[in-house]
């Protein structure tokens, strides 16, 4: 079933969310690629959604009420040992260069989505950030490392969950931004 990001674009673009029609019509396309089993084009499908969220959260949403340094510096490093803990897991076990590499710079984009959505004091944001996390790595686990039981439904809830919640947190930051225009 891929059709839930595809009716969340489409309810972002009659909202006139462009930036999250964007995000969500590219991860659309990366779970149509996913669906005809096309690795590559899935990759590289969620990489452009991962960059739209991240310029969306950084740019066009710059974070108002900032953390703490203290807070920062621990996300940062909490987003760094996923990362590192990610590609000491997955990357040794993939074979095709091309798709390694694609993973390793896929991992620093998601992540950077995951710490700029974790940058505002959204709880969806940062809910909807790290199951989408969970669910990619399920799918490193699952593809690369081993079989998981269940596979299907341990990545698609969380990603499917991670979306909504993104979903939802950019919504608050669009209305908060147009009532902050007023």
């Amino acid at each position: 079933m891929i059709f839930p990001l595809l009716w969340l674009s489409i309810c972002a673009l009659f909202q006139r969310y462009w930036a999250l029609t964007a995000a969500l019509f590219f991860s659309f396309l990366g779970d149509v690629m996913g669906w005809k089993n096309e690795l590559i084009p899935q990759i590289g499908f969620f990489a452009i959604a991962q960059i739209t969220y991240i310029i969306m959260f950084s740019l066009l949403f710059p974070p108002k009420p900032t953390w703490p340094k203290s807070v920062k510096i621990t996300l940062f490093g909490l987003v760094a040992v996923v990362y590192g803990l990610t590609m000491c897991w997955i990357f040794p076990r993939v074979e095709e260069s091309v798709i390694a590499y694609g993973i390793a710079v896929y991992a620093i984009l998601l992540l950077g989505m995951c710490y700029s959505a974790m940058q505002h004091k959204n709880v969806c944001l940062i809910l909807g950030s790290v199951l989408f996390v969970v669910s990619d790595f399920i799918i490193g686990i699952n593809l690369f490392v081993e079989r998981v039981p269940h596979a299907h439904q341990c990545i698609m809830i969380p990603y499917y969950a991670g979306q909504l919640l993104l979903f939802l947190g950019t919504r608050k930051l669009y209305l908060s931004n147009c009532t902050n225009k007023k």
